[in-house]
């Protein structure tokens, strides 16, 4: 079986790439042995043992990106002659022909609630493409009740799975060490993240902030905080393993994978509620799951009464984090999305 992969978010060399483009990755090292799989993606795209890349020219700007590359996508996803596409966003110019499955990781108009200006107008008009794209999808999949119900999915998928090689040994830092991924401004709030941890350290000294983030963001935070710029997907695995703490503010997700990834391996979770916080925390339906909802303004003070207890979790604490990821792992497994491919084609050669 021959499935073209449409993925603009995919890791590039020294760059910082968001959960998508490390889930999409991490799920084509998976399925690669099961199917014929060529990946459209575009720049200095990292290169995939067993996975055909098709580059696509670099963006000029922002509407390039969004607008520009999906018109060029449409010629070369046809080129490769696959059976079957799957499509993992920006699509909504593709031409018809063949199977076409479109993943949902959430929706533009749940990004424009927590954006401003034209970044606001740009989730807008980009709504109005997800429903085209989800009007010609052949099998629609969705992470999360939100995208399943903005645009009526025929399955869930959850954006997470247990990696094969196995997650890293828990070795907690010696000093209270809290995680953040993403950027100082924009939805992902770091700057909160930031003057949170500027009040927690007047109490706990100590403490320290580690983040993962893109290397053009390093100069907006504070020299006492360790930024991370370009790191692999193992390695910003390894720094998660090592924290007391992950802290997830973010005004919106469609699923939130750096928070399961973090309960997977037995750290504890503080986020703000948002569409995707909000289902895991309904899907594990145990009080003792580590991942709390917080406020902005309880933020500080639970921070620091998390600090305080040290990085272990309890056994009762970890039970209802390994349940969670067990149902989530079970949804997204890559032998179910494989099983989905097949069921397609057979569906359209009937």
């Amino acid at each position: 079986m021959r499935v073209t992969w449409l993925s603009l978010e995919w890791p590039r060399e020294g760059e910082h790439v968001g959960g998508v483009g490390r889930y999409v990755h991490r799920l084509a090292s998976a399925v690669r042995d099961d199917v014929d799989l060529t990946v459209v993606t575009y720049g200095d795209a990292k290169p995939l043992a067993g996975v055909q890349i098709v580059r696509l020219r670099e963006p000029r700007g922002r509407v390039d990106r969004f607008y520009g590359l999906p018109w060029a996508a449409r010629r070369v996803v046809s080129a490769t002659e696959p059976d079957l596409v799957h499509s993992h966003g920006d699509d909504f110019l593709l031409a018809g022909g063949v199977p076409l499955i479109r993943s949902f990781y959430g929706s533009a108009r749940g990004e424009a609630r927590s954006s401003s200006g034209l970044r606001r107008a740009n989730h807008h008009l980009l709504s109005l493409t997800e429903h085209l794209s989800a009007r010609r999808a052949s099998l629609k999949i969705g992470i999360a009740p939100e995208s399943i119900e903005a645009f009526s999915c025929d399955e869930v998928a959850p954006p997470y799975f247990r990696p094969s090689a196995g997650l890293p040994t828990r070795r907690p830092a010696a000093e209270p060490l809290v995680v953040f991924i993403g950027s100082h401004q924009g939805r992902k709030r770091g700057h909160l993240v930031e003057s949170t941890l500027r009040e927690v350290r007047r109490v706990l000294p100590e403490a320290r902030l580690s983040v993962v983030g893109p290397a053009s963001d390093a100069g907006s935070w504070e020299p006492w905080v360790e930024h991370h710029a370009g790191l692999a997907d193992a390695e910003v695995a390894e720094l998660v393993a090592e924290a007391w703490l992950l802290v997830a503010p973010s005004l919106y997700e469609g699923f939130g994978i750096p928070a399961i990834e973090a309960l997977a391996s037995g750290v504890p979770v503080l986020v703000s509620p948002n569409p995707g916080t909000e289902y895991l925390v309904s899907l594990a339906r145990d009080p003792a799951l580590p991942l709390r909802l917080v406020g902005d303004d309880g933020l500080p003070a639970e921070v620091e009464q998390r600090l305080a207890r040290g990085p272990w979790v309890t056994e009762g604490e970890r039970a209802a984090a390994d349940d969670l990821v067990q149902k989530v792992a079970h949804l997204g497994s890559p032998e179910r999305l494989v099983s989905l491919y097949r069921a397609a084609l057979e569906r359209s050669q009937r």
